[in-house]
Order: structure tokens, then sequence, then C-alpha cells
């Protein structure tokens, strides 16, 4: 891993992970997960890797030098920061330690954190600043204290909550339900099971998952399979995630659409980026889905230097 040492776990293969909680119950409609990462690294090393969210996510960086590729440049961020959710890989680069800390929006919670429409901060991430952002600095301040670092984030996020006073949205979290149990379905079936025209489903997931349906089912199947290859596989809930491909030529066009990568290629990458945040993704679907696991299956508990996640 060139050096990478993992401070918040590591999988049973040596990757490193985050360390992620649930929300408590207040923010249960709101928030999906938690999360802090840190990974300790030279100072000069550079990683040059990608990101995939299925959900918008605030991530405050707190150590290393950043930049993500914008128009085929390399554009240096700090600080915290939206990002929307991902269609496709999202670039980003990292010099130096892997340190940063906060949450992932649940979808039918999006305007309770942003103005504008889902769709409008899609594949994009935006500077937090003023208030909001000088709460989020002061949350990650000491990241290295990882129960000080939960219990601000939990804090600000209540306060933002309750500033804002928006209410989440009940169609998003039964199509956010969908999309995590049973992506194969038809938009015309999960359409017509709510009531609604194709175009207005459309319209709604849009709003507040920032792509359309399909996209959204596709892309839950396809980080479905890269947690199985991962080896992140929630017990009972993605025994059959190989299954929802067609055949090989459907699994290969899936991979080359959303990473831009061969199964095979995906295989031999490390992604040390990417897996953290996806393994964040199926903490989630552990614990919501599979509650009689009592830990993670595939973290390395005893792993030196490796807390192991919390539910």
């Amino acid at each position: 891993m060139g050096g990478a040492i993992p401070r918040t776990g590591a999988s049973l293969g040596g990757a490193p992970l985050s360390l992620s909680r649930t929300p408590p119950a207040a923010l249960a409609e709101h928030i999906a997960r938690f999360f802090v990462t840190v990974i300790e690294r030279p100072t000069d090393a550079l990683l040059d890797d990608f990101l995939l969210h299925e959900n918008a996510y605030v991530r405050v960086p707190v150590v290393g030098a950043w930049e993500t590729l914008i128009d085929d440049r390399w554009i240096g961020y700090e600080g915290p920061m939206l990002f929307g959710a991902q269609e496709r890989r999202f670039p980003v680069r990292c010099r130096g330690p892997i340190v940063a800390a906060g949450f992932m929006i649940r979808p039918g919670a999006w305007f309770s954190f942003c103005d504008e429409s889902a769709d409008r901060m899609a594949d994009r991430l935006a500077p937090i600043g003023g208030d909001w952002g000088a709460a989020l600095r002061w949350a990650t301040e000491d990241v290295y204290d990882h129960e000080q670092t939960f219990a601000r984030l939990e804090q600000v996020v209540h306060e933002r909550v309750i500033v804002r006073a928006i209410p989440t949205d009940s169609l998003s979290a039964a199509f956010e339900r969908i999309a995590r149990v049973d992506p194969v379905r038809p938009v015309a079936e999960i359409a017509a099971e709510f009531g609604m025209s194709g175009r207005r489903l459309d319209r709604a997931v849009r709003a507040h998952f920032g792509h359309l349906p399909k996209t959204v089912l596709r892309r839950s199947r396809f980080l479905d399979m890269a947690a199985v290859m991962r080896g992140l596989a929630v017990p009972t809930a993605d025994e059959l995630a190989e299954l929802r491909f067609y055949d090989a030529s459907h699994l290969n066009r899936e991979f080359r659409q959303f990473v831009g990568m061969t199964p095979a290629q995906f295989r031999r990458s490390q992604t040390m980026l990417f897996t953290p945040g996806l393994e964040v993704r199926q903490q989630r679907k552990r614990v919501d889905l599979a509650p009689h696991v009592v830990a993670a299956p595939w973290r390395d508990e005893a792993g030196a230097g490796t807390p192991a996640a919390s539910a």
C-alpha cells in the first residue's frame, strides 16, 4: 500500500478503511452514516484515485493536499466540501496523509443541506463557507479524537436541520430503499407502485438523488458487485449480486461505464480512496439489512492501529 498505515480500520486483505457510525435516531431520516478516515502516508506520497458515491457527501479534508480533475485540469481544494452524487468515477488525488471526516446525506433530506436541486450538484463539488463551513471546521479540528469528532458532527448537523426546518421527502426514502434492496426492479413498475407517471418519478428522483431513477438503480447494482469483488459483501444481502448481470459482457459494460475499467482491472487495482467510501456504504447496509450480524465480517479487528467500526 505504498507505506500507508491505516488508523481507522483495515480489511482482512489489508486495504485501509474508514471508521463509520450510524446516526442517532433524531438524524436517521437525514444522515445515512458519519465517517472518519485516517490513513498515514509519507508527506510527499501522491495518490491518484477516484470517488464514486451514490449519496451526496459532506467531506472535510483535514490533512493532505487535495485536488480534483475539472475540465482536464487538476484543481486544488481544502476545507468543507459538498460532493454531489456521482454517475461515474470522480477523479481525486491527494499528496500526503489521507485524513478527513464527514457524513453521507440521505436523498430525502437533500434540501436540509442545499438550496439547489440535487441534479445541479451531481458529479460536482462545492466549497462550504460561512457559518456552516465554520461549524464543520470546528467539528473536525481534532479529527484524531474520533469520539469528539463524531459528537461534534452530530451536533452541527442537528443544528443545521433545526434551523432549516425542511421536512424530509417520504417518496425519496421509499425509492432509496428499493434501490438498496431490489435494484433490478423496472422503473415503470416502481412508478406504478407510487401511483405516478414515469416523468413525475424522474423529476422527483433527479431533484433529490441527482440522477435519473434508472441510473440510481444501475449504480446500486454496480456498487453491490464492486463490494463483492472487494470482499465487502453483506451476508444475505449481496450473495446474489453477480446474478443481477445478464452475462460477462453486461458486467464488463457496467464496470467500464461507472469506473472506466474492466472487472479484471478493478480486481487488480487498489482504489485507496474509493474503497473506504464503498465500505461506509456497506456498513450502512449491514446495520440496516443484516442487524443480526454483530461485526462486519470483512474487517481485520485484530490489526494494529485499526479500531473497529462501530454500529
